[in-house]
């Protein structure tokens, strides 16, 4: 198993400061063992703890400050006009030398009506299978041939970056086993269903390899008790940001919070490890939510680094899935 760093970034305060933390994090990110950094975006009309829209924009940013693989978790594809992601896609592809992850999900139907995006008619599932067929010959096009036109740039690797495609219900999960090269599951996506989705796609796979990302709050402390007090007096915001709107969800709907990545090293070994046993290849850790201390944050930083890792890596448990070589440049 693979572990990233997920930021968070929001419209409640000023950007430019949330990127510098950011990139500052991310140095202690790869200090201490992690290989990748992502990053969502949503379309907001208030201040709001997370996201930021127009993530490859901040990626691009990014790009020049560090050099951990990056990816989007997840861009919302409804915001987006084919092509032009395409060529964005892309360009941010080159900018960070060939490091990119483009994990992609619908998005609310509204946001066609808001930025311009849209499914031009079609059913929504129908319209991102276009889409990915469209990236994907886009990207692998060349000039002069008939076909779709190329983007220039093109992408810095053959065929473009790998997509893996987010979506909380079983037919999400299928479709990203179908037309995808991996699943992307949402921090609030709870742990039963996060389970049912992975074996779903695991058996719409079949034999083909593939990636099941997910993205999980984490605070680790050497003493559990304090490590829940702690993401109880810090991780508050973003917590209500989900249970406000019922986005918590579990397999028969909403559901409370549970954090299992918030305890002691050997609590977060094991539940890193239960994911794995469950098909999960890749778990992104958001340390710092909105109002969460920079130090509290290079804590639990340090103590992955020093403490859960060296435990991952040890023998045991079931071999992770096979994967294929696109999908072992993606994540990192």
């Amino acid at each position: 198993m693979r572990l990233g760093a997920a930021l968070d970034l929001g419209s409640a305060q000023a950007t430019r400061p949330q990127v510098d933390r950011a990139a500052r994090l991310l140095e202690a990110a790869e200090e201490n063992g992690l290989t990748s950094a992502w990053l969502g975006e949503s379309y907001h009309v208030r201040p709001e703890v997370f996201h930021l829209p127009a993530v490859l924009v901040v990626l691009a940013h990014l790009a020049g400050r560090t050099d951990l693989p990056l990816g989007t978790a997840v861009l919302l594809a409804r915001a987006y006009e084919p092509r032009r992601l395409a060529y964005e896609a892309a360009l941010l592809d080159q900018l960070c030398s060939g490091r990119l992850t483009l994990g992609l999900a619908l998005g609310n139907a509204d946001l066609a009506e808001r930025v311009g995006g849209g499914t031009d008619g079609r059913r929504p599932a129908e319209w991102l299978a276009a889409l990915v067929a469209s990236l994907r010959e886009t990207w692998s096009a060349a000039p002069g041939t008939e076909g779709p036109a190329p983007v220039m740039p093109p992408p810095a690797r053959p065929g473009g970056p790998p997509i893996l495609l987010g979506g909380r219900t079983s037919a999400g999960a299928v479709r990203a086993a179908t037309i995808g090269d991996g699943y992307y599951a949402a921090t609030n996506y709870g742990d039963d269903l996060l389970a049912a989705r992975a074996a779903e796609y695991r058996d719409a796979r079949g034999a083909a390899p593939g990636e099941v990302a997910v993205t999980r709050l984490c605070l680790v402390d050497e003493d559990a008790g304090r490590a829940r007090e702690t993401a109880a007096e810090y991780f508050a915001p973003v917590l209500d940001y989900y249970t406000s709107r019922r986005a918590w969800m579990g397999l028969d709907g909403p559901e409370a919070p549970r954090l299992p990545l918030v305890g002691s090293p050997a609590d977060v070994v094991a539940a890193l490890r239960r994911y794995a046993a469950s098909g999960v290849t890749s778990v992104q850790l958001r340390v710092a939510p909105y109002g969460t201390p920079p130090e509290v944050a290079r804590r639990t930083l340090t103590l992955v680094g020093s403490a859960v890792l060296p435990e991952l890596d040890k023998a045991g448990g079931d071999p992770p899935p096979a994967r294929s070589d696109t999908e072992r440049r993606a994540l990192g």
